[in-house]
């Protein structure tokens, strides 16, 4: 398995850094390239939504291990997009009982096929006071995931819906805004708020962790460049210093990613307070190192043309999707006091 989630995770690598530049993504939020299509046309290709769906729906089956090495590779290329939506809300629908009807299962096909565009909620929590769902996701989403009652999520017809696009800080994805009243329910997925929060905030975590590195392995070689005083300011010991803390941080936010991962392909107990953590301590990680690798870069890191704002706003938009880090902290004390008093282990390391 680890052979071949190695074999996985390069092949993406390699064709992102090849399609997926510095230069593309200027390009892209500049408005003079169409990444966004272009990255969802290879992942149609290259079945990269296929990487973690179940096999009995002609997917690889590499479960949230999958999910998060795709995400991590794209958040490492602040990749343009919203891929993040539509493999954590396939990867969601096709875990739910509703995959059995034929027309869902059809449905399942044609998102891996690139037929059809999945959104997804930015928020499962405090509904927006003006009634309207925010989704994240591409223009062309066809179909969205939203609260339903309880644990219940609904899988929604956006066809006839109108979506405004909210103007947000992360230039590489898209929000949208929709009145509830303009989408139709086609199915109801019950219970599955529980596994759509795990895989969203697995997916998050991995995006935040990918863009750290992605960030930090730039600035350190933007600083082996940059002269100052005469001297390399990648020589200066005090700089050094912080981005030998800022390995040991993105090291450990990698590590609480495949935690995450494992605990929930393994279906151990505290699969959900392991998924809950990563989201919050690593989009936290993520924000404080891109945030000093703006400031590593001297001034130029505050203009539009160097990479650091892309990583640091992406890094925002990140923390604010799911739910306030502060509540899933407390989402996962309450399943960490769960498991304790009926006694299951759910501190072990996978």
């Amino acid at each position: 398995m680890q052979d071949l989630m190695a074999e996985v995770r390069e092949s993406i690598r390699t064709v992102l850094d090849e399609r997926c530049t510095s230069l593309a993504v200027h390009a892209f939020i500049d408005g003079k390239a169409s990444v966004d299509q272009d990255l969802r046309e290879l992942a149609k290709d290259l079945g990269w939504l296929a990487i973690s769906l179940p096999e009995a729906h002609g997917g690889i089956g590499l479960g949230a291990n999958g999910l998060a090495v795709l995400n991590y590779e794209l958040g490492r290329a602040a990749a343009p997009g919203s891929i993040i939506a539509t493999s954590v809300a396939l990867e969601t629908l096709a875990r739910s009982e509703v995959s059995a009807d034929p027309a869902i299962a059809e449905l399942i096909v044609s998102i891996v096929e690139g037929t059809t565009s999945l959104a997804i909620a930015t928020s499962f929590n405090t509904p927006h006071a003006d009634g309207a769902i925010r989704l994240i996701g591409d223009a062309s989403a066809n179909v969205a995931l939203i609260p339903g009652e309880g644990d219940d999520l609904l899988l929604a017809d956006l066809s006839n819906a109108v979506a405004d696009q909210v103007v947000i800080w992360d230039e590489t994805r898209s929000i949208l805004s929709l009145p509830s009243s303009s989408m139709k329910a086609l199915a109801v997925l019950r219970g599955s708020r529980p596994v759509l929060f795990a895989l969203y905030a697995i997916a998050i975590a991995a995006d935040s962790a990918g863009a750290a590195r992605g960030t930090l392995d730039r600035t350190i070689a933007y600083m082996k460049q940059r002269e100052q005083f005469g001297r390399l300011i990648g020589s200066f010991q005090a700089l050094k210093h912080r981005l030998a803390d800022h390995q040991v941080n993105a090291k450990g936010c990698d590590e609480l990613v495949w935690q995450a991962a494992e605990q929930f392909d393994n279906g151990a107990k505290g699969a959900l307070m392991w998924s809950l953590m990563a989201k919050a301590n690593v989009t936290d990680a993520a924000l404080r190192i891109a945030g000093d690798c703006v400031q590593l870069h001297g001034g130029v890191g505050f203009t539009r043309e160097y990479d650091p704002h892309l990583f640091l706003k992406r890094a925002w938009l990140n923390e604010a999707l799911l739910a306030p880090n502060g509540a899933l902290r407390d989402k996962a004390a309450s399943a960490f006091g769960e498991a304790l008093k009926n006694g299951h282990e759910v501190l072990e390391i996978a």
